[in-house]
């Protein structure tokens, strides 16, 4: 296993470095990883009877050979040594080699394998675990002994412990605090790339459970950011290594595919044809043949290996011995006038790099069935294309500071999406996934995920036009904010003085980062306005039902309930209740010392009471009708439960709520309806009926108010094959909606979405 690693990695670094393949075979890469698949022996060294050693004084001699002596600027590093050994002292990993050889590893892969040399952060690569481990250990002590730069590296790879939470929502607030203190400090995801490189070098001696829990969370967020950052070798690495533990038969099958793809007759008359044409007009070149790694035939929303999924299966890099950029232009003018060129293939960028430097001009070409894909570049940009960000560490050359921006602004935009755990692994996924291109007005070029939408255009240029966006002129004509864009469409955003109106479904049609967390971040402050509203009233209703005066409280007394129940003011222990985090009585609980005698009295039917909670109007991002009970918007006996993403209402009757829910009687509100204030804005709500057909319907519609709008009506089969109408219903009120309801069915009829109307933003205004 040992050679088996070596040949891989060897490999990996030739292809990054542009030179041939190993021993001039150019299916070495392919057999070292269907090698590395097919063996499982330790990466360490072992004693005769078996047991792991380190040998640290051997490590110190190889750090010294690669970095200098241990005196001067490298004195940090090696201090670092000496202080994660003694901390580390008598602690073992699975495969029984002390501890400290993990650090060790994480440290020489950066200096060897990636090229660093900076003593910060090799120290911080070498402590990345110490806070975690050594209970006594704190980042203050790091400060203390090694300076802030390695505290906050160290810090940043710490992972999050609190005790209360279950393993899901730790490791997503991990990977938040990963992200964003990466945003910071890049260094950060640099130490936790190589951390985990060497985690799955040595994958095999965990248990298989968490072998698997390791490896799917690679798939979906550490080679994804590796490939954003344009480290190809480390994303393929980590793909390959991740994807043979999880689906280890298959990945034998497509290595074996690869290899045999490699060897297919249409590879070679196609290099032999590149040679020929760059021969003929005398342009020197290497040209190098690779076969898509593992992570290209992996499909995210599947999870699963797929033979089909990848766009083409083999890649020609031509790599000119010329550093002048017009012989690449040069270069790729020969390619496409003397072979098959699919047409619109062609990606400059070159003239116009993306957003993580990568240069490169790309064409595709077909032959003998399939596409192949053709990378023309000088020497430099293939340097780039190897090493990404790390090519550019030490002076921040070859990439711009807007580049450099881009990439903070990614990482903290990922590491502050508000969301769920799995949005927050698309958003990464989505970092990773094919380009188009788009331009201003002006000519600005601005590569977007492929599907995106205006939305995603307008938050790319800035938060505010994003925020204010009311739709676009895509090339000259106009397209709502959620208009999908395609390749080489001129976009000119238009804004309004109103901020847009959000919704969830809004976000998951937005495929950039930026905008998902922006949107995500704006449906979040809905929700805390709204809980903090809700929460207000239903504490003024409990005060008045116990007969108390409103004053109690800014009195004495309220600051210390506000101490005991941990809010820092009035407005969190509002939000509190609105969120169902504190009860209104436990507040009363305490306040009972300040309740009129009278009010001790038993409080009968009324003092039991429900509190009301009073709607006016429906948000999407808040409300939500539950699907157990089917109640219906205006409908009388609708309970409604909070919680921190909102409101949920079900009927009075429901026995999911009654029965499987473990709530008191207090947690049910009554739902108050304002029936006579008119809606801000126009709502759609899609509504389906059981057992029924269009002609049972239009007798019964044709008696709905002239003011309700039917905007859709068709009939079709529900999943238990039962008939069914759907309709798409405009209202102005819970009037209007109480009115429609009454006249359906209620048994058979369900709200299956709601959202504010979007003719505001679907046709421009004059």
């Amino acid at each position: 296993m040992v050679k088996s690693v070596s040949i891989l990695f060897e490999a990996l670094s030739v292809v990054a470095a542009g030179a041939a393949p190993l021993d001039g075979n150019p299916g070495a890469y392919e057999m070292a990883e269907i090698e590395l698949c097919e063996n499982s022996e330790s990466v360490f060294p072992a004693t005769a009877d078996g047991i792991h050693f380190f040998n640290l004084p051997e490590f110190r001699s190889r750090m010294e050979k690669s970095l200098g002596p241990s005196a001067g600027g490298n004195g940090l590093f090696f201090k670092a040594i000496d202080f994660a050994s003694e901390l580390h002292e008598g602690q073992r990993r699975k495969s029984g080699a002390p501890y400290i050889s993990h650090p060790c590893a994480v440290a020489e892969i950066m200096v060897r394998e990636m090229g660093f040399k900076d003593p910060v952060l090799l120290a911080g690569a070498l402590l990345h675990d110490v806070v975690e481990d050594i209970p006594w250990m704190s980042v203050e002590d790091i400060d203390a002994r090694f300076g802030a730069g390695v505290a906050e590296l160290v810090d940043g790879c710490t992972k999050m412990a609190r005790f209360h939470l279950d393993r899901a929502s730790l490791k997503d607030l991990t990977h938040s605090k990963i992200f964003i203190s990466a945003s910071r400090r890049l260094g950060v995801l640099i130490i936790k790339l190589a951390d985990r490189l060497h985690n799955l070098r040595t994958l095999h001696y965990l248990p298989l459970t968490k072998r698997q829990r390791i490896a799917q969370e690679t798939v979906d967020v550490y080679a994804p950011i590796a490939a954003r950052l344009n480290l190809y070798p480390l994303k393929r690495e980590l793909y390959h290594h991740a994807l043979t533990f999880l689906y280890p038969k298959k990945s034998r099958k497509i290595l074996h595919v690869m290899q045999e793809m490699r060897n297919l007759p249409a590879i070679a008359s196609l290099e032999a044809s590149l040679s020929r044409i760059l021969s003929d007009y005398g342009i020197p070149a290497d040209i190098r043949t690779r076969s898509k790694g593992l992570g290209s035939y992996y499909n995210p929303v599947k999870r699963s290996l797929d033979l089909g999924f990848p766009e083409n299966f083999v890649d020609f890099a031509v790599v000119l011995h010329s550093d002048e950029i017009f012989d690449c232009y040069k270069a790729l003018g020969l390619v496409n006038n003397n072979l098959a060129v699919i047409p619109r293939s062609l990606r400059d960028f070159v003239s116009n790099p993306k957003t993580n430097g990568y240069r490169s001009l790309h064409t595709r070409v077909h032959l003998s069935g399939n596409n192949y894909l053709i990378k023309i570049r000088n020497r430099e940009m293939e340097k780039l294309a190897g090493g990404g960000v790390l090519r550019a560490w030490e002076s921040q050359e070859g990439l711009s500071n807007e580049h450099w921006q881009e990439i903070s602004e990614l990482l903290r935009d990922i590491g502050e999406y508000g969301g769920a755990a799995t949005h927050r692994k698309d958003l990464i996924r989505l970092s990773e996934s094919e380009e188009i291109y788009t331009y201003s007005p002006a000519g600005d070029i601005y590569y977007l995920p492929k599907a995106s939408i205006v939305l995603d255009f307008a938050y790319r240029i800035h938060s505010e036009i994003g925020d204010n966006c009311e739709g676009a002129l895509v090339n000259g004509a106009w397209t709502p904010i959620t208009g999908r864009l395609k390749d080489g469409d001129t976009v000119e955003i238009l804004t309004s003085s109103e901020q847009m109106e959000v919704d969830t479904e809004l976000e998951a049609l937005c495929k950039t980062p930026k905008a998902r967390t922006a949107i995500n971040r704006r449906l979040h402050q809905k929700r805390l306005l709204f809980a903090r509203r809700a929460g207000m009233d239903i504490l003024l209703q409990e005060i008045v039902r116990h007969k108390l005066s409103v004053s109690v409280l800014e009195g004495e007394s309220m600051r210390l309930i506000l101490e005991v129940l941990n809010a820092k003011d009035l407005q969190e222990l509002y939000l509190k209740i609105g969120q169902d985090l504190v009860s209104p009585q436990a507040v009363l609980y305490y306040l009972e010392g300040h309740r009129p005698e009278e009010a001790k009295k038993p409080a009968g039917a009324g003092g039991q009471g429900r509190n009301t909670l009073t709607v006016s109007g429906l948000d999407r991002a808040v409300f939500k009708f539950a699907r157990c009970c089917n109640p219906l918007p205006g409908q009388d006996d609708v309970l409604a439960t909070l919680s921190e993403r909102g409101v949920t209402f079900h009927h009075r009757d429901c026995r999911d709520l009654l029965e499987r829910h473990s709530l008191l009687v207090q947690q049910m509100l009554l739902v108050h309806w304002e029936m006579g204030a008119p809606w801000r804005h126009p709502l759609m709500i899609d509504i389906q009926i059981l057992d029924s057909s269009i002609a049972d319907m239009l007798r019964v519609l044709a008696a709905i108010p002239d003011e309700v709008r039917i905007e859709q009506i068709k009939s079709g089969l529900d999943r238990h094959n039962r008939e069914l109408v759907a309709l798409s219903v405009t209202f102005h009120s819970f009037s209007e909606t109480r009115e429609f309801f009454r006249r359906m069915p209620p048994e058979k009829t369900m709200v299956e979405d709601f959202g504010r109307e979007r003719k505001r933003n679907e046709m421009r205004k004059d």
